[in-house]
Parts: C-alpha cells; sequence; structure tokens
C-alpha cells in the first residue's frame, strides 16, 4: 500500500534517524522511504490522529489503475482544478512541484500516464 504525507514530521523510528541526520517527511512526500518498511503499528500510529499534535500524517493513496489513466485526454484533465490535478500527479507517482503551471501539470500528468501504461504493458 502507497501512503501520502499529510502533515510535516520527523520519522523518529526510520533506523537512518539521528539528531544529526533527520528523517523529515514534508506533506505531500511519499511514505515510506525507499528502503524503510515501517511496522504495521507505526503505520497505525501515522494513519490516525496523534493525541498531542491533533493531527493525522499519513493517509492511505490508490494508485489509479491501467484504464482509468488512459481515459484522460488533454481535454479532460483542463476540466480539472488544480488539487485534482496535482492529487493525479501523486498517483501516478510524480511530484506536483515539477509544474508551476496549469499546461505544465497537464504535460505532466499526460507523460505519467504514458510512463504508466508502458510499465503495465511491460509486465
Amino acid at each position: 500500500m502507497n501512503y501520502q504525507v499529510n502533515n510535516r514530521f520527523r520519522d523518529t523510528q526510520d533506523p537512518n534517524d539521528s539528531d544529526k541526520d533527520k528523517v523529515i517527511y514534508e506533506e505531500g512526500d511519499p511514505f515510506p522511504r525507499e528502503g524503510y518498511e515501517p511496522s504495521q503499528e507505526r503505520l497505525q500510529e501515522l494513519e490516525t490522529e496523534h493525541p498531542t499534535y491533533k493531527r493525522v500524517f499519513i493517509k492511505k493513496v490508490e494508485k489509479p489503475n491501467k484504464q482509468e489513466s488512459e481515459l484522460l485526454s488533454k481535454t479532460d484533465i483542463r476540466k480539472m482544478n488544480k488539487g485534482p490535478q496535482e492529487e493525479l500527479i501523486q498517483q501516478l507517482g510524480g511530484n506536483p512541484d515539477e509544474a508551476s503551471n496549469e499546461d505544465e501539470r497537464i504535460e505532466l500528468i499526460l507523460k505519467l500516464q504514458e510512463q504508466t501504461a508502458e510499465e503495465s504493458s511491460s509486465e
């Protein structure tokens, strides 16, 4: 299962975390980082509201299936607002910060859809 960071946090349970080299997740980052498998308890802890900070730190993200990605044309994407476009970029494994305006977001989505379709067809 894939997760996305809702609120910035330091992962003190990550083996790479130390006072010198902190493991910080920013809002929108994928969780966990590559090479780190948190326990189910840790995932549950981050998915529920923290008792002290009153925040949920991560949420589950479903990747769109191949058919959903292929159905979106440039026109379909243009009809979407910025938020849904950025969410789609994340679902396709991209970083919304790579696009500074709507045209760049659309091109990024089209590129990511193409890559996703190529990966799915090679499996």
